[in-house]
């Protein structure tokens, strides 16, 4: 999460003649000229890393200062400017204020200075994969989500998100945990989607087991081990390919969290997620049809198991999908949580052997291969993997401490660091037996992404804030031959929250404008930036700023679509007002 300084310089270029209506506006395309002006905004960045410390036994590390925390970036020390410490919600020391260097350029003029005020409720997304959930774990894994989000402090916002094969999108973000917990009782009754994935294992683990188990190398013309290694390599690629789409559902939710305000978390739920699918199946292979002795005889070859996995079995390995997720999520300053529902994945082999049963080595490998996915990508992004056991409810209670006790550590950036860039990051703390939990890399935003995310954020959570107190009147949709709807939306935005800059004989704001729909399906739409300037003569500034300013915004609908998001940005102090308009029953109407 960033806190930004911003030190709003402007330049002007030309001076504009006088207009003769009180305020007007920008329209390109309509061959008048746009007010010439220059605006940058110089930022100074504080980037706030949150750290959660724990004792041996996992409870939180309460009572450290600044001085106990080493922060390293790129490897090199840098000094903490910004220090937060929470405990059990409560704030002990708030964030220090930032000297901001004036810049020594004469002809740039500082407007104003504005530091934000960090929110520190936690927004908590909830996403359930139906897909990846037995109904024998279903009851106990529901019944331990309900207590922790009892757990949570009211302040608290949740939404629950569900993987029923595409994303459904179950609740914006509540504060009522009854609401909520209705919710889950619904989604406690989608049935899940495993039965034909695990009926395809049982039935390799049970060929496996009527096989050869002797201590002799496989022999390559061996039709039944051939056939074997065809049906692992097929199961193998579906898992692959299952796995590829469960990370793909937790990126989209992640990145719809990137423009929400505060501490983000998401808590996946579900049953593991392989990181090399099939593999437990080719030791099992492997461990029954030879064990690489150097004695093979002729005709036999020595197993080499990394190699062979993926010359048998194929390169299905989804650590690249861990990389993109982790790297999505940090982004977003988005903290990930998973929960495995399964508490013994080598056991459910075990049991879909026949009397022989499995060897310890595969029923090991399939217990650390099915966390291995969700255990890398948490402890990426400051979080943590909980394994379904007895103590289910206890561990998740645990877990909502990170939510009200944590140390925020804010540092400002070098200047050589361009927007985009991202950097690793490690946090030491000293004291023994003190485990540290954080985000292992930071990245500056690009132009435009705070204000994007805010958008799509407001078209799915209802994240919205409004500080220019903007409005919007839809008017009546024109349909049209391509089968969608053209829907003006007039937007009202009041003179006297903007700030105007003198220029000439005229005062002058600069805005942009960003707009996104949500679709029939919940997706939201990519996000339009439409740039609006007001010109008002200097004589008409009081009278204008009394009024609203009008831009009649244009929306193509489709069938289906939902709600409209929109902001405005005053490119001057940088406030950003976001605002949402439900339009589906416009969409249906065509």
């Amino acid at each position: 999460m960033h806190q930004v300084l911003r030190v709003f310089l402007f330049v002007l270029l030309s001076a504009s003649g006088a207009i003769s209506a009180a305020v007007a506006q920008e329209n390109p395309g309509d061959g008048s000229k746009a007010p010439r002006f220059f605006t940058e905004s110089l930022d100074v960045r504080v980037v706030n890393v949150e750290v959660f410390v724990t004792d041996r036994s996992g409870n939180p590390v309460e009572g450290l200062t600044r001085e106990d925390f080493d922060l390293r970036v790129g490897g090199k020390t840098i000094p903490i400017s910004n220090f937060y410490a929470e405990a059990k919600g409560q704030a002990r020391e708030s964030l220090q204020e930032i000297q901001v260097e004036r810049t020594s350029d004469s002809s740039f003029q500082p407007i104003e200075e504005i530091e934000a005020d960090p929110e520190r409720r936690a927004h908590v997304v909830v996403l359930i994969d139906h897909t990846r959930m037995r109904p024998a774990n279903r009851k106990r894994t529901f019944n331990a989500l309900r207590e922790a989000i009892k757990a949570l402090d009211d302040e608290d916002l949740v939404a629950v998100v569900g993987v029923e094969g595409s994303l459904v999108f179950y609740s914006e973000f509540l504060y009522d945990r009854g609401a909520i917990g209705d919710i889950l009782d619904e989604a406690q009754k989608v049935s899940g989607q495993l039965d034909v994935v695990d009926s395809e294992r049982r039935l390799i683990y049970g060929e496996l087991a009527r096989g050869q188990s002797g201590g002799f190398l496989a022999r390559s013309a061996d039709p039944d081990s051939s056939s074997l290694i065809a049906r692992i390599q097929a199961y193998a690629a579906q898992e692959y390919n299952r796995g590829l789409q469960s990370m793909n559902h937790i990126e989209r939710v992640v990145a719809t969290l990137a423009g929400v305000p505060g501490r983000k978390a998401v808590l996946y739920v579900g049953e593991g997620i392989p990181t090399r699918p099939g593999e437990g199946l080719f030791v099992e292979w492997r461990n029954r049809f030879g064990q690489g002795n150097t004695d093979a005889g002729p005709g036999m070859r020595r197993i080499d198991f990394n190699n062979d996995y993926t010359r048998a079995v194929g390169n299905y390995d989804l650590t690249h999908a861990i990389d993109k997720t982790s790297l999505i999520a940090n982004r977003a300053g988005v903290t990930l949580y998973a929960v495995d529902a399964e508490d013994s994945h080598g056991g459910l082999l075990r049991s879909a052997l026949t009397e022989q049963g499995s060897t310890s080595e595969s029923a090991s490998v399939v217990d650390a291969n099915y966390r291995a996915t969700l255990e890398a990508t948490t402890k990426a992004t400051g979080g943590k993997l909980i394994r379904s056991s007895g103590l289910l409810v206890k561990e998740l209670e645990k877990l909502t401490r990170d939510f009200d006790t944590f140390y925020s550590l804010g540092f400002n950036p070098p200047e050589t660091w361009e927007p985009g860039s991202s950097h690793n990051i490690e946090v030491k703390v000293r004291g023994k037996g003190r485990t540290v939990r954080h985000r292992t890399e930071v990245r500056l935003p690009q132009p435009g992404e705070r204000e994007a995310s805010a958008t799509v954020a407001a078209l799915m959570y209802q994240s919205l804030g409004n500080p220019l107190e903007i409005k919007a009147v839809p008017g009546s949709e024109a349909p049209r031959e391509d089968g969608t709807a053209a829907l003006p939306i007039m937007l009202e935005i009041p003179v006297g929250n903007l700030v105007l800059v003198p220029q000439g004989e005229t005062h002058v704001a600069s805005l942009a404008i960003f707009v996104s729909v949500k679709d029939k399906d919940g997706n939201p739409g990519k996000v339009q930036k439409i740039p609006f300037h007001l010109n008002i003569p200097n004589d008409k500034v009081e009278e204008a700023k009394a009024n609203s300013a009008h831009y009649p915004l244009p929306v193509a609908l489709r069938p289906g679509d939902q709600q409209v998001a929109i902001s405005v940005r005053d490119d001057i102090n940088g406030s950003l007002s976001t605002i949402r308009v439900d339009v589906s029953k416009f969409s249906q109407s065509f």
